[in-house]
């Protein structure tokens, strides 16, 4: 059992066969980041959406969360599968998640596709969050999930639609459990933790996105790395712009050999 989570992490999975594909979301969202590309990719893949401690369904996680604890709840929801490898998607918080499964089990790690991610990221905003969230309450919940998306995009009833399913589930240990994640986040990592993710990674940026400016640092530092950007998108881009984002995973899974379908 990980560390600091009293439980077994919630899963929803579509798809009885194919290999593992899971995927972790964003703070302050819930698996349902993810509905779109669970829905195309269990064609072909056993498709295992999480809800991180504290969100959604989830056991709220105990003090001293650790993002390495979070991987390791991750690996132990691949366990309930298979005992070989998977593919790890994660966006923004999810992505910091899948970065840490990476480097915790390279041999069972075939690929990694992050998104929502900056390059370093930046304790104090994360501090910053933390501390909102104590003065401001889970109203700030509903705010920071459409200010993810690109302000062209706020006002899609899609995108608000999507705010309203999500936020709906807050229930006494949500607001604690988002607080503890952005505490998690504001810790310094190993400055070498990109480094020892030596599979293919393929990381998808929107040109909106509040963190862009740093994501090409990535290829500096992932060995196996490749950058697709999508333009117009923000911070969200699994649930913003799901047609492009599925592509640019189409295609690189293809050119790894990890697509068993026809390419569209």
């Amino acid at each position: 059992m990980a560390k600091h989570i009293p439980g077994p992490l919630y899963v929803e999975q579509l798809g009885a066969t194919g290999v593992p594909m899971i995927f972790c979301h964003s703070t302050p969202d819930d698996h349902r980041l993810w509905m779109y590309q669970t829905a195309h990719f269990s064609s072909w893949y056993r498709c295992l959406a999480v809800d991180l401690p504290g969100y959604g369904r989830s056991p709220a996680p105990q003090p001293g969360l650790r993002i390495e604890d979070m991987a390791e709840a991750c690996w132990e929801v691949v366990d309930r599968v298979t005992s070989g490898g998977a593919i790890i998607h994660g966006n923004s918080l999810g992505s910091r998640v899948a970065q840490w499964m990476a480097a915790m089990q390279p041999k069972r790690t075939l690929a990694v596709i992050l998104s929502g991610t900056g390059f370093g990221g930046s304790s104090a905003n994360m501090e910053r969050w933390a501390k909102r969230y104590r003065e401001e309450g889970i109203a700030l919940r509903r705010r920071q999930v459409i200010e993810h998306f690109a302000p062209e995009l706020q006002n899609e009833k899609r995108l608000q639609h999507y705010a309203d399913m999500v936020c709906a589930l807050s229930n006494d240990g949500t607001l604690d459990s988002i607080i503890a994640v952005n505490e998690a986040l504001a810790l310094h990592y190993p400055p070498d933790l990109l480094s020892r993710i030596t599979s293919p990674t393929l990381v998808v940026a929107g040109t909106k996105d509040f963190s862009f400016g740093t994501v090409h640092e990535h290829k500096k530092h992932i060995p196996q790395s490749v950058l697709r950007t999508i333009e117009g998108a923000g911070h969200g881009v699994p649930i913003e712009a799901p047609a492009e984002y599925d592509r640019h995973c189409i295609e690189f899974l293809s050119s790894i050999g990890l697509f068993p379908g026809q390419h569209p």
